[in-house]
């Protein structure tokens, strides 16, 4: 007869209770894996083998195995807490380099910008160079430099994109009634002399079309100049500039008005140019009448021919076609604008301007910043549309070269309408104050004429000012992401897992971590969701596998197996006094 039976389950029950009591300590630890006292049954042995007829002699703790089952997901107000979603550990490494396995995502980041957990552990995985995720493996740092600001491109940059333009024009809108010009030039002697009711007066007409249907009233104006010597052309023109920006034309309409302006200006040549530009169907008409420089009865003229000519001849107005103008919005149907960068990361506004010039046809027009791109009243493209309001051509343009070409020669293909891509501009260059040239490409596949209301699709652009990093998240294949203040975002990293043949080989550490032993079987370090391995889950942490109440049932049975071993050896007492007593 022997106790060692009861002595046996005595210890194995306490082993259990002591599991168990660990189970319920860390039910609240992030990471944690619950562990399970198993046991095995024990014999003598025997020189002589095994019997049929053997009596255990107990029972004995055979291991303490850790339960790798997936803990439930909880979601945090930390962004770098991450938590693992499936199968895998991450690989971290200590002060001294040695390398530990974790499921506590709970990371942050030191001084010196590297990802680590609470005891300082650096989390490992696939280091980022330019915002692009490379396969070298090591140490995830957070880079806090600004993010520099980016140009917008063109189509022949080795990264650039064009602006993709994406608009509907309404194939029932008139045309506009326009910007038309007419231009009178003449000669005017320097060093002239205006005297009061000599020769101070200067008199003309604006549009003035009685052959149109319906016929064209013009405007009948007189302006005084004031009198003195006008030792250069410059100065006499701005003294008729302002005279004329000062008197009004027939029926009291200002001839600086919306939709009229008259411009008097002073070429190089010395010549006097005076300039219509009014609103209306047709073109703009000028004409200027006679006006004595040196108040003979001959016509000399401020804006006469050969002043030498004998009459003088007034020269007959130059009469100007539909133009275009910034400020005019009779002269273009309609518009948008869109945000572009420099090389400084400074903001320009662009705005297109949709001229309806045929009934398949629009022009476009470029201003940067209120300035005419490429030149003033030049449109920058000729949107020529079928009888379907699809986009057919767009004139003139570049056939941009593929950048991926190592040759350079091969055009590129409009990625919309499967050709050579006839739908992309290439705009002369832009170049802002103290910044480099911007030569900009603008694609208009995307670009229709139906007869529904004009409308802005799509508007797109590559650049963007510099920007100061502002936060984190983690993508579920472990890319980590930084945010920027300026909307954009790039790649500072990626986590990778690791993986064990036998999980339970790993042995524990403390603080939630792991080391490798050679039961464990590594699988070397991979992407989240590549190769078996889980996904990752931003702002959350892995909650402990811990059933707190299975725990608990498991304490009141452990401790019913102990009071049962201790029944059996308060028993073996009882059975040995009885034959001590025999005597």
């Amino acid at each position: 007869m022997s106790f060692q039976q009861g002595l046996s389950g005595l210890n194995t029950a306490a082993k259990q209770l002591d599991v168990i009591g660990n189970n319920v300590a860390n039910a609240s630890t992030v990471g944690f894996k619950q562990s399970q006292a198993q046991f095995a049954d024990m014999y003598a042995a025997s020189l002589a083998g095994g019997s049929g007829m053997a009596v255990g002699t107990g029972v004995k703790l055979a291991a303490v195995a850790q339960q790798f089952s997936q803990g439930n997901i909880t979601n945090t107000n930390n962004s770098m807490d991450t938590a693992i979603s499936g199968a895998g550990f991450f690989q971290l490494a200590d002060q001294s380099g040695a390398i530990l396995y974790s499921r506590n995502g709970q990371f942050q980041v030191d001084k010196d910008g590297y990802v680590v957990n609470n005891q300082g552990h650096q989390l490992q995985g696939y280091q980022a160079t330019a915002g692009v995720v490379t396969a070298v493996q090591g140490p995830l740092r957070i880079d806090p430099a600004p993010l520099s600001p980016k140009q917008t491109s063109n189509m022949n940059s080795i990264d650039g994109v064009p602006i993709g333009v994406g608009v509907n024009v309404d194939s029932r809108e008139a045309f506009p009634l326009g910007i038309t010009q007419a231009t009178v030039t003449g000669i005017a002697v320097p060093g002239l002399t205006i005297t009061a009711g000599l020769n101070d007066t200067l008199t003309g007409t604006v549009d003035d079309f009685p052959a149109a249907a319906p016929p064209v009233v013009g405007a009948t104006f007189s302006v005084t100049i004031p009198p003195g010597t006008y030792t250069t052309t410059a100065a006499l023109a701005a003294a008729v500039q302002t005279a004329v920006n000062s008197s009004t034309a027939g029926a009291d309409v200002s001839l600086t008005g919306t939709g009229r302006s008259v411009t008097v200006s002073a070429d190089a040549s010395g010549f006097l140019v005076m300039k219509s530009n009014s609103g209306g169907l047709g073109a703009s008409a000028l004409t200027v009448a006679g006006n004595a420089v040196d108040g003979a009865a001959s016509p000399n003229n401020l804006f006469g021919g050969d002043p030498l000519a004998v009459p003088s001849t007034i020269p007959a107005p130059v009469d100007g076609a539909g133009v275009f103008s910034l400020n005019a919005p009779d002269s273009y149907n309609r518009s948008t604008s869109l945000t572009v960068y420099d090389s400084k990361g400074t903001q320009h506004i662009a705005s297109l301007y949709f001229q309806k010039a045929a009934s398949n046809t629009w022009n476009v027009y470029l201003a940067i910043d209120s300035t005419s791109v490429p030149a003033t009243g030049t449109p920058m493209a000729t949107l020529n549309f079928s009888t379907s309001g699809v986009l057919t051509s767009a004139t003139p343009y570049t056939t941009p070269l593929d950048p991926l070409d190592p040759l350079a020669t091969a055009p590129l293909t409009d990625s919309t309408q499967g050709n050579t891509a006839t739908s992309i501009i290439a705009d002369p260059t832009y170049t802002p104050l103290g910044a480099l040239a911007m030569p900009l490409a603008f694609e208009f596949s995307q670009s229709t004429q139906y007869g529904g209301a004009f409308g802005v699709n799509s508007l797109t652009q590559d650049g963007y000012t510099s920007g100061e990093l502002s936060g984190f998240s983690t993508s579920p294949d472990g890319v980590l992401v930084g945010r920027y203040t300026n909307g954009q975002t790039q790649s500072l990293g990626q986590f990778g897992l690791v993986n064990f043949t036998n999980p339970q080989g790993l042995q524990p550490v403390g603080n939630n971590e792991w080391v490798e032993t050679y039961q464990a079987g590594k699988i070397p370090l991979n992407r989240p969701g590549s190769s078996g391995l889980g996904l990752l889950q931003s702002s959350a942490v892995e909650e402990s596998n811990v059933d707190l109440t299975a725990e608990l049932v498991n304490m009141i049975t452990a401790q019913r197996v102990y009071q049962a071993n201790a029944q059996t050896i308060k028993t073996q007492d009882a059975v040995l006094q009885t034959l001590v007593n025999l005597r």
